[in-house]
């Protein structure tokens, strides 16, 4: 039976409700949607000649506008104005986060097309260490919202539900018990629809007890926040016995979801588990798809390309590098950046899409733990398997050098000296090492100011 979507459009005719007519906005968000509903199903080919096409418009836009993306493109022998080849395009170096920090007018255009509307200004969340700034144009957020909505309709959610957020909120708003109430769920759906109501409940100084209460109370169709918060309120879900009858999706933000979150989620509440895959750089990157769970790049808004260690791109299967290009920037264009995250690549999706597939996604490279040996890899910190061992409600997992780690720990009591072995016999099960490990203890492990806390955040290089 097809999905039908309860919430009413919005009109903009208060005369004419069936069917509802839009004014300019929402009806170039319609417009803009009915073509990606076309084009995610193109061949790989068609898309990538698309990509190209635009492409070309950013590359002449960066060689006329920008004098440092113009020296880069002679230096690779590459005159946009008589196009592009594949071939060139390996040509141009990839930009580094180094080559822009605190230097992004090094990549600004000196003027863009009028029509891409008024500058705007992001910061990213510096979850490396370097936030840059980022600048946009009011086309580029129009494209996020559009996207937003994107990936709304692949899930097929009703916006007639209820949504709830536990996440970071800047400043003193939306602290338990009342968080924050609101009458829609915002930009971009409301734009479109009546949709249900909407809450958020700040995450910084609110502990899990409460927020699992709040959350009850709530009663959402729709749950989102952070993966590692996610994780900690399904262990205590499960540990309670509790029951969420209206709840029909998490989705997840903000951190890498690993499959051990996942499968702990999926126990506690039965629902399906979304997330995606953006980045205050260029929106959104890949969203997952419904029907398979591995990701398709947004090959519309971004061209992303995953290469190895020699910049060679990478086989399904393999593992490496994130490089994009904004297609629609024209303000601070990002062409062939190094945004810092790795991935794997996948085989094309069974769903019929045409869209790149990225199979998983592995995160920062500062995530990446290191071996004595020389071998790097993403850990899994078995966390589920700690919690059987001592009542943890928080862990962190800090990589000091080579050969020690420190295991920052929020407990509900002192630990025994046989609690802390029985843990570092699991650690060096699953780091597959064993290194030195200390134990802190703490009230608890502070956020980043974007809201994410990785569970492994190694220093060493």
């Amino acid at each position: 039976m097809p999905f039908e979507q309860t919430a009413r459009f919005r009109t903009d005719m208060e005369t004419t409700v069936f069917p509802a007519i839009f004014s300019s906005y929402p009806a170039m968000m319609l417009s803009t949607l009915h073509q990606l509903e076309q084009s995610q199903w193109w061949s790989p080919e068609r898309i990538l000649t698309e990509q190209f096409r635009q492409l070309n418009n950013i590359l002449c836009h960066a060689y006329d506008k920008i004098p440092f993306y113009q020296s880069r493109l002679k230096d690779a022998g590459i005159d946009p104005h008589r196009g592009i080849a594949m071939e060139q395009w390996k040509a141009i170096p990839f930009l580094m986060r180094e080559d822009i920090l605190g230097k992004e007018e090094r990549v600004l255009a000196t003027s863009f097309p009028k029509e891409h509307g008024a500058r705007t200004e992001a910061r990213t969340s510096g979850s490396t260490g370097k936030p840059i700034r980022v600048y946009g144009t009011e086309l580029t957020q129009f494209l996020w919202e559009v996207f937003g909505l994107r990936d709304h309709y692949w899930h097929k959610r009703d916006f007639g539900g209820k949504l709830v957020a536990i996440r970071y909120v800047k400043g003193d708003r939306g602290q338990y018990p009342e968080g924050i109430d609101m009458e829609s769920w915002g930009r971009p759906a409301k734009l479109l629809y009546h949709t249900g109501t909407a809450a958020v409940l700040d995450i910084k100084r609110t502990d899990l007890s409460d927020q699992l209460e709040w959350l009850s109370r709530q009663n959402p169709e729709y749950f989102l926040t952070y993966p590692s918060n996610a994780l900690q309120l399904a262990r205590l879900t499960l540990e309670r016995g509790l029951r969420f009858p209206s709840l029909r999706e998490l989705r997840l933000m903000g951190e890498v979801v690993d499959q051990e979150t996942r499968d702990i989620c999926r126990e506690a509440w039965c629902v399906p588990i979304s997330d995606m895959y953006s980045a205050y750089e260029a929106g959104y990157l890949a969203l997952q798809c419904q029907e398979v769970g591995n990701y398709h790049i947004q090959s519309e808004n971004v061209h992303v390309e995953i290469v190895d260690e020699q910049g060679q791109p990478c086989a399904p299967g393999e593992t490496g590098k994130v490089v994009l290009t904004t297609l629609h920037n024209f303000a601070m264009p990002l062409i062939r950046y190094e945004i810092g995250d790795y991935a794997e690549v996948g085989e094309p999706c069974p769903c019929g899409r045409g869209l790149p597939v990225i199979r998983k996604i592995l995160g920062r490279a500062t995530n990446m733990l290191h071996l004595p040996t020389g071998e790097r890899y993403w850990p899994v910190s078995g966390w589920w398997e700690l919690m059987d061992i001592a009542p943890i409600r928080q862990h962190q997992i800090i990589q000091q050098d080579v050969n020690r780690i420190e295991a920052r720990l929020v407990t509900e009591r002192a630990l025994t000296g046989r609690e802390e072995n029985k843990m570092r016999e699991v650690i060096w099960t699953h780091f597959g090492y064993k290194f030195h490990i200390d134990f802190s203890y703490h009230d608890r492990i502070e956020r980043s100011g974007g809201g994410s806390s990785r569970n492994s955040s190694p220093n060493a290089r």
